[in-house]
């Protein structure tokens, strides 16, 4: 009982003094207080951990993809997402330890991110809870929007070279790039998601006759070409008095030969280094009159060279000689025929610029596209002979002058990239390229105009068979480059794509301005092809002209190009001499810069890609901010056009 007393009287007196009681029993709440406030700012740190990781992982897989390009994850594309993870979420922030990222790729090209930290509690670790594993799942893929692409592609005959390093030529590492590019897009497209491709291959003119309605082509026009002129004879007369016969060479010395190749554009041997010797032997003298056999020796010292162009390669071959003697027999023989006459035929020509009706070309076509084809042979073949004149789709361009402007082009002229031709107006029409019509007779000749005003003049009853120019681009002087066919355009399979990109097929010289200018008219929303580029129902498109080049402006005033034959018909020139390469070499580049121009108004974003050659400001300046490029090999021009796609494309966090 004295215990139970002892208690009860404790009590008693704590209850009794209030003063000290308060302070303990405050003491005793301040450790709830605290740990109720403390889990809270915790709390409210976890969510903001969390946060900032979820963004840094969001950031991380972003960076990566975009990194990624074509579609291959690459350690430099791992390297950047990771970086772009760490400036997001550096060790140590927060005070978070063991901070970090690691990225995987699927089958479907997306990126996928885990990342983890260990954050430490600050407060509640006085309450013995310890540090907090913390994780966030990202994902990040590409999406393609309804997209219009048309490729303008230099397929000239410098696209048959090698980069340095490169084992390839140009044209099959174009055909590569451009193969991965469509299937990166491809593989970014969504359901429902619009995609169409274009083609404008390009050399001295365009491929586009199969797209234009027959309203669009001219029923007639004039080419620089020939007609018969009718026939004469000439008597012949035998002056060899003797005949020859030789026996087989013996040789001695040495010959060394060798094959090479050089750039096709310039098909040119070098100059011969030679010195050549030639001496007779038994009888000396020979005979005045009469039959007699001799030896006869050639001997050859120094080097000798020749090139031949087969289809786009031109192959040099060296021949070296050193004391290289061919000695044989000849016998000379009396002629039985000496002093005797016959006659032979004489053809004459008059050489013109000639009006040749078109239309037979238009009567096989359909109302909405040309149909390739021939027009009746023309006898303007060797000895008056008929000749085929076969359509390969090429085009002449419809009214210039040396003063259109890109920008403010004369209406329905050439660089009117909108305007449709009216039906029976030649001059707002397009013509056919027609070179097997073409011939191109003495132009050195006629560097002067008449009274200021150039005028063709023709070139009557002479027998000369003055230069034809072939399609096969066969002469270095006299070309007629016709390059693939162009696509409007349309949805594409990879094997479509594929089989179509082994067609192209190098050729000609490098005109710019007439590839830009079709790829444009392809591709815009306001011209001749309106219709066909109108975007989807309830959707928008965005357009983007991609155009690569492996070569400056390189043009030839005896080729026959988009104008006709320069040399003569002279309808981008002003009045006066011949135009010079240099002159035309200028108005194609002003033409092209304008053009980009025009199309960057239109809203068209346009990319550039400088191959194996120098990003110049022209090209620079064509381009849409920050869409030129320059690679110099195979690896480089993959990555070009891989950013290419991934900018065209719309980056997107899928988790």
């Amino acid at each position: 009982m004295a215990n139970q007393g002892s208690v009860t009287r404790a009590i008693r007196s704590f209850v009794e003094h209030r003063q000290g009681n308060v302070a303990i029993l405050g003491a005793a709440s301040i450790l709830p207080l605290i740990g109720m406030l403390g889990g809270a700012m915790e709390v409210s740190r976890l969510y903001l951990v969390k946060a900032r990781l979820q963004q840094a992982c969001d950031t991380g897989v972003l960076g990566g993809r975009r990194a990624m390009g074509g579609g291959t994850w690459t350690p430099a594309a791992d390297q950047l997402g990771r970086q772009y993870f760490a400036v997001n979420f550096p060790e140590g922030r927060y005070g978070a330890r063991n901070v970090g990222v690691n990225f995987r790729v699927g089958t479907d090209q997306v990126v996928h991110g885990a990342a983890q930290l260990t954050l430490p509690m600050v407060i509640m670790q006085v309450f013995g809870f310890g540090s907090k594993l913390m994780a966030a799942e990202c994902a990040a893929k590409l999406e393609l929007p309804n997209a219009d692409v048309m490729f303008v592609l230099d397929t000239t005959l410098s696209m048959t070279e090698a980069n340095d390093g490169d084992t390839l030529p140009r044209i099959q590492v174009l055909r590569n790039s451009v193969s991965s590019f469509f299937s990166t897009l491809e593989s970014a497209r969504g359901p429902g998601t619009r995609v169409r491709y274009g083609f404008v291959p390009y050399a001295s003119t365009v491929n586009v006759g199969a797209l234009l309605k027959p309203a669009w082509v001219a029923d007639r026009w004039t080419y620089q070409s020939r007609e018969a002129a009718g026939t004469g004879t000439t008597t012949n007369t035998d002056t060899a008095k003797y005949r020859y016969e030789s026996g087989p060479n013996t040789t001695t010395g040495s010959l060394q030969t060798r094959k090479y190749t050089i750039p096709p554009e310039n098909c040119t041997a070098p100059a011969n280094i030679k010195y050549t010797s030639k001496t007779t032997t038994d009888p000396s003298p020979v005979p005045a009159d009469g039959e007699v056999t001799y030896t006869e020796t050639v001997t050859r010292n120094g080097t000798t060279y020749s090139a031949s162009l087969s289809g786009s390669t031109c192959t040099v071959t060296e021949n070296v000689y050193q004391d290289y003697a061919q000695t044989k027999t000849v016998h000379r023989l009396y002629n039985p025929n000496y002093g005797n006459t016959s006659q032979s035929t004489v053809y004459y020509w008059n050489y013109l610029a000639r009006s040749y009706d078109l239309t037979p070309l238009k009567t096989m076509a359909s109302e909405s596209a040309m149909t390739l084809g021939s027009l009746p042979d023309q006898l303007i073949g060797a000895n008056h002979a008929a000749k085929k004149i076969p359509w390969r789709g090429c085009i002449e361009e419809r009214q210039t002058s040396a003063a259109n402007d890109a920008l403010k082009p004369t209406a329905l002229s050439d660089l009117d990239v909108d305007g449709e031709p009216v039906t029976g107006d030649p001059g707002s029409q397009w013509r056919p390229a027609l070179p097997d019509l073409i011939y191109a007779r003495k132009w050195n000749d006629l560097n002067s105009a008449t009274n200021g005003t150039w005028t063709v003049p023709t070139v009557s009853n002479v027998t000369n068979n003055y230069d034809s120019p072939t399609a096969s681009a066969a002469k270095a002087a006299l070309r007629a480059a016709c390059p693939t066919a162009a696509r409007k355009l349309a949805a594409i399979s990879k094997s479509e794509l594929d089989s179509y990109l082994a067609s192209l097929a190098p050729a000609g010289l490098t005109y710019h301005d007439i590839g830009f200018l079709w790829g444009l008219r392809l591709l815009s929303a306001q011209g001749i092809f309106r219709n066909e580029n109108l975007a989807p129902s309830g959707g928008k498109v965005s357009r983007h002209l991609i155009f690569m080049t492996d070569g400056k402006t390189e043009t030839n005033v005896n080729d026959y190009d988009a104008y006709g034959l320069a040399a003569l018909d002279r309808r981008r020139s002003t009045a006066g001499g011949l135009p010079t390469n240099g002159d035309q070499n200028a108005l194609v580049e002003r033409r092209l810069g304008g053009l980009c121009t025009v199309a960057k108004n239109k809203g068209i974003t346009v990319w550039v890609i400088a191959f194996g050659t120098d990003l110049i400001p022209l090209l620079t300046n064509c381009a849409s901010d920050g869409r030129a490029y320059q690679a110099k090999s195979a690896s480089e021009l993959d990555q070009a056009f891989a950013q290419i796609a991934a900018q065209i494309s719309q980056l997107r966090l899928t988790r």
